[in-house]
């Protein structure tokens, strides 16, 4: 009895069950997914069951001494130190994503498929165990984030006088001059600006030059053969790009056209930088957090290359940034006066700016503003008008101003990357069991005779780019059926095909894919071929190859790289949305919804891991995590941005 007794005690003891758990994990993470060939090993036919498993097994682990050693020491003082034993289940939800992502991206990083995960019994042994293991460190490490970290990120003024000029006198002035200041040298050796193709071929639009077939922005039925341009990119961005080229060359020549918009935009964001750090100061967010936002903004190359690339991203991201704060200050005031008719006003403006910068921007309005109304009564009426009111107007833009300028909205196509890289990936498995009134169906979309061949499993622009624009209503139909049938065939290619081609977003270790770096050195000269465009870099090319290398080293050295991890970022914010739910603010979740709408359009993009599909939420982080820390924040106090006493200038 004494020792049945005494081997209970043993069992129950916490440092024990901690040292079982820690070595658990320890194991799981050394355990490699690769998959080895019984050739590999030297297994052959004769070799026994078990003897064959045992080797395989051995091959499994990753000999690494330290690293395990890390891995175990961490998780015990994790266990160790965590005081929370409750269950939740938004945190044992988020632990399980975490840990989904991280082992289905590593199989697809590796294999373009889940054959790592699924690969036999002997892999999906494997991949259970690492999955554990990664479930049981993520749920620890969320625990202390929950518990000890989050909570402990407070506002205390400072005493500093340096600090409280910067951030407290002139919150908004000076971190924007810091800022130009800090970017002033990539002005000067990247000077006028830097195209990129998207870029480039809105000038020739604007112009009315030719596009070649094969790029996107002809991916539409002209309505005029006089007018270009089209709405595939947004047609006010290429309107304010080709007046500012237009005008440039007239009084100067190209390069200055070109530097009047670079300016522009490299100073609007530069403005909704220095937004956020004032904004900051209104929500009293933590001191080290704003003087690592500030030095991030001006010193990290990313910020500034951006504010020199010419792309629809950058001013998009500038606007959605203010209506984030613009949006959050109406959650936050919701029991005060109604609105201004200024602050409708102004509101709206920000909003048809949202929308006319990016072809997908109406989401991020209409999937966030109208939740806020369902508890703000005070304001109920005005924020359904505003909603309403931009939601008609961006109608009337696209189906009577484009039409009577002749301008065709954007195709079709665009919407469509998703079935057609699983109809593309599905011919490539499974060709011979397509019949041929179904290839005939395929062929009337896709071209079927090169579909196998042009598939790529990380981005459709391939697939896309020979998408017959002139196809039907009809046509389309008959896709959809033959795409519904084939799903039910082998579903396992459609599910394949979308993870292949969206797991990067999610996955830690997924090198980002970042076009501004090739342009760095050389500069886009597509748009010099025909000889009406004269646009080139001045002739500092050391200079900008040490950017480069600056560049490139940023994104490499630990902590520092993060800024540019898209899964990292996304991580964030779905864990700011499982915290809120968390501590039951339900009502505060809506402020991350336009961040959210922006991971979901990833997730429907041509391109895996693409950064500047993800701009706007990782230039916003920083102001979204000084949200998030307002909302839990227990000694709050509401701010204003107009007097409280409003109600005679009132709408509605």
């Amino acid at each position: 009895m004494k020792f049945y007794m005494k081997k209970t005690a043993f069992i129950k003891n916490k440092n024990v069950k901690y040292f079982f758990i820690a070595l658990f994990v320890a194991i799981g993470l050394s355990l490699s997914l690769n998959i080895f060939k019984d050739a590999q090993l030297g297994i052959s036919s004769n070799t026994n069951k078990i003897l064959k498993l045992l080797i395989k097994l051995e091959k499994s682990f990753n000999k690494n001494t330290f690293y395990s050693m890390v891995i175990f020491g961490f998780t015990y003082l994790l266990l160790y130190i965590r005081k929370s034993k409750e269950k939740d289940i938004f945190k044992n939800i988020l632990a399980l994503l975490f840990s989904a992502f991280t082992v289905l991206g590593y199989s697809y990083s590796k294999t373009n498929s889940w054959n790592l995960i699924f690969g036999g019994k002997f892999q999906f042994f494997k991949a259970i165990i690492v999955a554990i293991s990664y479930f049981i460190i993520f749920k620890l490490i969320i625990d202390c984030l929950f518990e000890y970290i989050i909570p402990k990120i407070k506002y205390k003024a400072s005493n500093n006088k340096i600090f409280n000029f910067i951030f407290e006198k002139h919150s908004f002035l000076v971190p924007l001059v810091i800022i130009l200041l800090c970017w002033l040298p990539y002005v000067i050796l990247f000077y006028p600006g830097v195209l990129m193709s998207d870029s480039s071929n809105q000038i020739k639009q604007y112009f009315g030059m030719e596009i070649s077939d094969t790029t996107s922005t002809n991916s539409v039925k002209l309505l005029d053969e006089n007018v270009k341009i089209t709405n595939h990119h947004p047609v006010l961005h290429t309107f304010i790009l080709g007046t500012c080229l237009n005008i440039g060359r007239k009084l100067i020549n190209d390069n200055f056209g070109i530097f009047i918009y670079t300016f522009l935009q490299l100073i609007t964001l530069a403005v909704s930088f220095a937004y956020i750090i004032n904004f900051m100061k209104k929500l009293k967010t933590n001191n080290y957090i704003r003087v690592a936002t500030l030095l991030l903004f001006a010193l990290f190359p990313i910020f500034p290359f951006y504010a020199m690339e010419i792309t629809k991203d950058v001013p998009y991201t500038s606007v959605l940034i203010i209506y984030i704060c613009q949006l959050y200050k109406i959650i936050k005031n919701y029991n005060n006066k109604k609105m201004s008719n200024w602050k409708v006003a102004s509101i709206i403006t920000i909003s048809i700016l949202v929308c006319l910068l990016r072809n997908n921007g109406l989401y991020s309005i209409i999937l966030s503003l109208p939740f806020v109304a369902i508890f703000n009564k005070v304001n109920r009426k005005r924020i359904l008008f505003i909603t309403v009111f931009v939601f008609i107007f961006y109608e009337l833009f696209l189906k009577v101003l484009l039409p009577i300028c002749k301008i065709p909205n954007t195709g079709v196509r665009e919407m469509l990357s998703v079935p057609l890289q699983q109809t593309a990936r599905y011919v490539k498995q499974y060709d011979k069991e397509i019949t041929d009134e179904e290839k005939e169906v395929i062929d009337k979309l896709l071209n079927y005779k090169t579909l196998a061949t042009r598939y790529v499993p990380e981005r459709s622009d391939a697939v896309k780019n020979e998408f017959n624009k002139d196809a039907t209503s009809e046509d389309l139909k008959n896709y959809f059926k033959i795409w519904f049938k084939q799903f039910f065939k082998h579903p396992n290619v459609y599910f394949e095909s979308f993870i292949n081609n969206y797991y990067g977003y999610f996955y830690l270790e997924e090198k980002t894919v970042e076009y501004t770096a090739k342009y760095i050195e050389k500069c886009d000269e597509k748009i010099n071929k025909n000889g009406d465009f004269k646009y080139s870099y001045n002739k500092m090319i050391n200079g900008r190859k040490a950017i480069k290398e600056y560049l490139n080293i940023s994104k490499k050295i630990p902590v520092i790289s993060w800024v540019t991890n898209l899964a990292i970022n996304n991580w964030i914010i779905l864990l700011i949305i499982c915290y809120l739910l968390y501590i039951k603010k339900y009502k505060e979740i809506v402020f991350i919804l336009p961040s959210l709408v922006t991971v979901l359009v990833c997730l429907i993009s041509p391109v895996n891991a693409y950064f500047r599909y993800s701009l706007p939420n990782i230039f916003a982080i920083p102001l979204i995590i000084s949200i998030f820390l307002d909302i839990i924040s227990k000694d709050k106090e509401e701010f204003l941005d107009e007097p409280k006493n409003c109600s005679n200038n009132t709408m509605l």
